[in-house]
């Protein structure tokens, strides 16, 4: 009795040795209970990253309910990205533990879910592999048995595109387009003829090759687009094109600008910039639904938000006074305004023969002519060369490294530079320039933002080019816009507009948005602010720009640029460039051949616009 005794007690003794040490090591789980819930948390959570239902369900209690309501979810929700991160595990006997998980749905348009669940975990013995105790709320916590969710968006109202007054520059338009379809056609060449005796009136790109040409390229299911035709052109030929075989007239709504041409090339750039601004944020719902479809809760939610308007710095009235003046001009002519104390866009203006050629106003380069003599003169005063008043030679020629070089038909003896500038005299430019520097007339460019490059939002512009040259005769050639210097009619509107005030303002078109130049333009000395003003006054008061005279107080240059088209015929392009108040513009006919043209044009515009 007392041996069993003795073996009792060193049994109770080495159990509560064994207690005693467990408790130390903090470990309160039986020796054969098993690895921990950890590793099967982290594989529930990673299977859900596959997105695919059966893996996922592979792992809980219910593998077959479980893939049956996991899979509609997936389903419904169609998300492209799942992240679920668990949190801490609390095990709270040997076959029992819980995490938490936070869950994070990413879906089309935008859609984001995030909520925090929390699972269960179980084991039948402690020996036994954990598995995720399945119930609705393993998804979600507010899901019930047999339930699943849909996603419901709801669309954005878009903003829109206004100009600096606030009016609307795009509204939406009935829209017909012709479609001709190949394998309804007999003979593509009678169909083309019909189309284009049609619609060439509406469309000038519409033409018999052009016709012929997309009816063979184009897929007999698609079929080739002729033209897209406003409702108001479309009923107007409508009975027209019902007697031409294998077409067809699909109808759009389509925001569109108040006339088909307005504005056309200056929002053919900015379009595709505003389009990704004013779009508005889709609004969305994520609902709960029993097995009926009937909607029992909402899970998630975030309203639409209307996308913002876009302000361009456009002045419509002012757009359409410059198409109105070019309209009736019959050579590709452009006119492009400026506000000079902002450098706000306030026109663009393309007449249709320029339309068909592209961005000529932003992007088209060509010689200057005699308006170069801003440049030239600027540089003279830089250079302390000459003022307004100093007496200057202006012969009716004269031979620079036998380079001849003459008025068109007139001389003046010697005068004050104002008079020669004002009756635009290339012999006193040429000869002045040949007195400068090298870089003198570069330098004098970058001043008005010429050769300069800008990154301007919603449009691409160039500036156009002013070499440095140690050549005397370039240099004299340059000097009067005739050698091998280029600019645009968007570099001249801002030359004119820097003219205005004194110093080149930021060129800008989006409100808001911020322009950036590759280099600063230098600053203007007070002698050559003043000298510009006064040479540009007198082109109008006693020069070359009477015309405008009327017009209000206006500071103009004009001139013309010789050059010899592919024919050989030699023509010239007719600048005018000038300021009036706050409103600086520039103008040009590619082969005007007289700027008295532009003239007109200028005249036509300011007129139109109100004024100083």
């Amino acid at each position: 009795m007392k041996g069993s005794r003795r073996r009792t007690c060193r049994a109770l003794l080495l159990t509560c040795c064994a207690a005693v040490a467990a408790a130390c090591t903090g470990n309160t789980t039986p020796p054969d209970s098993g690895p921990p819930p950890d590793a099967a948390v982290a594989q529930f959570a990673a299977a859900w990253q596959g997105l695919k239902a059966d893996p996922i369900a592979a792992l809980t209690s219910d593998a077959g309910s479980a893939a049956v309501e996991i899979g509609s979810i997936i389903k419904n929700l169609a998300p492209s990205k799942i992240t679920v991160t668990p949190g801490n595990i609390k095990q709270t006997d040997p076959l029992a533990a819980t995490s938490t998980a936070d869950f994070v749905w990413t879906m089309a348009g935008g859609v984001t879910w995030k909520y925090t669940a929390t699972w269960s975990f179980g084991r039948r013995a402690a020996g036994d592999r954990w598995m995720a105790q399945w119930s609705s709320g393993l998804v979600n916590p507010r899901l019930g048995a047999a339930q699943t969710v849909v996603l419901r968006t709801t669309k954005a109202a878009d903003g829109t595109i206004l100009d600096r007054n606030n009016q609307q520059i795009l509204s939406p338009v009935t829209v017909y387009s012709v479609v001709a379809v190949p394998g309804k056609i007999g003979n593509p060449n009678a169909t083309a003829v019909a189309l284009t005796n049609i619609l060439g009136t509406l469309d000038p790109s519409v033409t018999v090759a052009s016709v012929v040409a997309g009816v063979k390229a184009a897929k007999p299911t698609v079929g080739y687009t002729v033209t897209n035709l406003r409702d108001t052109d479309y009923q107007k030929v409508r009975s027209r094109l019902n007697t031409v075989a294998g077409l067809s007239f699909p109808m759009a709504i389509r925001n569109l600008p108040s006339t088909k041409d307005f504005a056309k090339v200056l929002l053919s750039e900015v379009e595709p910039v505003a389009d990704k601004m004013v779009v508005g944020a889709p609004g969305w719902e994520i609902d709960s639904i029993d097995a009926t479809g009937a909607d029992l809760d909402t899970l998630a939610s975030q309203p639409a938000k209307p996308g913002a308007n876009v302000t361009l710095t456009l002045d419509s009235a002012v757009q359409r006074a410059a198409e109105a003046a070019l309209a009736s001009t019959p050579e590709p002519a452009m006119l492009v305004a400026i506000a000079p104390s902002t450098g706000e866009i306030l026109a663009v203006a393309q007449n249709q023969p320029a339309n068909v050629l592209g961005p000529l106003a932003l992007m088209g380069e060509y010689p200057p002519g005699s308006t170069f003599k801003i440049v030239t003169a600027t540089a003279g005063f830089d250079n302390k060369l000459v003022t307004p008043t100093t007496q200057v030679d202006c012969p009716g020629q004269v031979v620079v490294d036998s380079r001849q070089i003459h008025n068109e038909g007139f001389e003046l003896g010697t005068v004050p530079l104002v008079t020669a500038f004002a009756k635009s005299c290339n012999t006193t430019f040429a000869q002045l320039s040949t007195r400068m520097p090298d870089d003198a007339l570069t330098r004098a460019a970058t001043q008005y933002g010429i050769g300069r490059d800008f990154v301007i939002p919603g449009i691409t512009t160039l500036t156009g080019k002013v070499p440095v040259t140690d050549s005397a005769v370039q240099r004299a050639e340059d000097g009067f816009g005739q050698g091998v210097v280029l600019v645009t009619p968007f570099s001249q509107a801002l030359m004119a507009a820097t003219a205005a005030t004194g110093n080149m303002p930021m060129p800008t078109l989006i409100r808001g948005s911020r322009t950036t130049i590759d280099q600063s333009a230098p600053a203007r000395s007070a002698a050559t602010r003043s000298g510009i003003k006064t040479l540009m006054r007198a082109v109008v008061t006693d020069g070359t720009a009477r015309v405008l005279q009327d017009a209000g107080t206006v500071y103009a240059k004009t001139g013309t640029a010789d050059f010899v088209d592919a024919k050989g015929v030699n023509h010239a392009h007719a600048w005018t460039v000038g300021f009036r108040g706050d409103l600086a513009f520039s103008v040009l006919i590619v082969a005007g051949d007289t700027s008295k043209r532009t003239n007109v044009i200028a005249d036509t515009f300011l007129r139109a616009v109100p004024g100083s």
